[in-house]
């Protein structure tokens, strides 16, 4: 490798630190009431989304023009539905977070477009805002940047500016994850504060494993889950959250397992749903596979169409949970 590893991160974290500035900057305009935010529909993340994905992509497109991008959004959209106000806010936006003062529209667009090298080694799967519904409710959302290395996540960095950054009742919200293949998973308050090394919970009975599942049920098959729980009597409870935040959970000790199936048998997760979460995970001590217990396979383009469901754990529990998974969706199937 030619280059320090670690500048990745160093990019990937200051991309993710503004581009969550994008983020709150929208919701501090927005307005608090929920019927009132309820009204704009889903201008307020529409504007973050693309004003988040521009900050993002024009600092990987800078630091690694030979690299590959795989991202959520394409600017074709935005040009089609954004009136004059909308693009005039996602550019003061992107202005404002990265001091291109002379940056117009069409400028941003190209940001959010740049798709790097076909074929390159190195591929960065980006998800500008993951948990939309969350956002909008002000409750948890995240700027996901990972990156593969041949198809395998090499280096993650997990932006949640609403996720407590521990369990502590008065713990600051905010928490980036930044984690590198072999180098472990580190936590820092996003607002300012050493980073520290984090790991996943070392419980590994099953009456004190904590589940960690998705708000939306069309993200999964509720009736499994509650299965998996009562065949195992996990007792640590569930609690449901938006977006990979879930995945730093997990990675900080604050839960034992998440698991996300299929919600429909033709379903395929999209690449960067998951590809910063699952490294951060791994490199805090933990597991990651799909529902039979294979790796999630990052290789086949913008999709895991080779795999089913995915499932976070501490890695002590992991085969528990596979076991009984394989037991549930027999009996589902009698």
């Amino acid at each position: 490798m030619s280059e320090d590893p670690t500048r990745f991160l160093e990019v990937a974290r200051e991309a993710g630190r503004a581009a969550a500035a994008v983020c709150r900057a929208v919701l501090e305009a927005a307005p608090a009431a929920p019927d009132a935010m309820a009204k704009l529909g889903k201008e307020p993340v529409t504007v973050a989304d693309y004003g988040s994905q521009a900050v993002v992509l024009r600092a990987l497109a800078a630091a690694f023009p030979e690299h590959g991008v795989i991202a959520e959004e394409g600017s074709e959209a935005l040009r089609a539905m954004a009136d004059e106000g909308t693009a005039r806010q996602v550019v003061e936006l992107v202005r404002r977070a990265t001091g291109e003062e002379d940056a117009g529209f069409d400028r941003v667009c190209a940001w959010i477009d740049h798709e790097g090298v076909p074929g390159a080694d190195y591929v960065w799967a980006l998800d500008p805002i993951d948990g939309t519904k969350g956002f909008l409710r002000r409750e948890q959302y995240a700027v996901a940047i990972g990156l593969l290395h041949r198809g395998r996540p090499f280096a993650g960095v997990l932006v949640c500016p609403n996720l407590p950054v521990s369990d502590e009742p008065e713990a600051p919200r905010g928490a980036l994850f930044c984690a590198l293949r072999g180098q472990g998973c580190t936590l820092e308050p996003l607002d300012g504060g050493p980073a520290r090394p984090v790991r996943v919970s070392e419980v590994d009975d099953p009456a004190g494993v904590r589940v960690l599942g998705s708000v939306e049920s069309a993200h999964g098959d509720p009736a499994l889950v509650r299965a998996v729980l009562e065949d195992l009597g996990l007792g640590g409870g569930m609690v449901r959250l938006d977006s990979q935040c879930k995945y730093g959970v997990v990675a900080r000790g604050g839960a034992e397992v998440y698991l996300r199936p299929r919600s429909r048998p033709d379903y395929r997760e999209n690449v960067w749903d998951h590809a910063a979460g699952a490294i951060v995970v791994e490199e805090a001590g933990g597991r990651v596979t799909d529902l039979d217990g294979c790796p999630l396979d990052f290789s086949k383009g913008r999709k895991l169409v080779d795999n089913r469901g995915v499932l976070a754990t501490n890695g002590l529990v992991h085969d528990l949970l596979l076991e009984s998974l394989a037991r549930c969706e027999a009996r589902a199937a009698d």
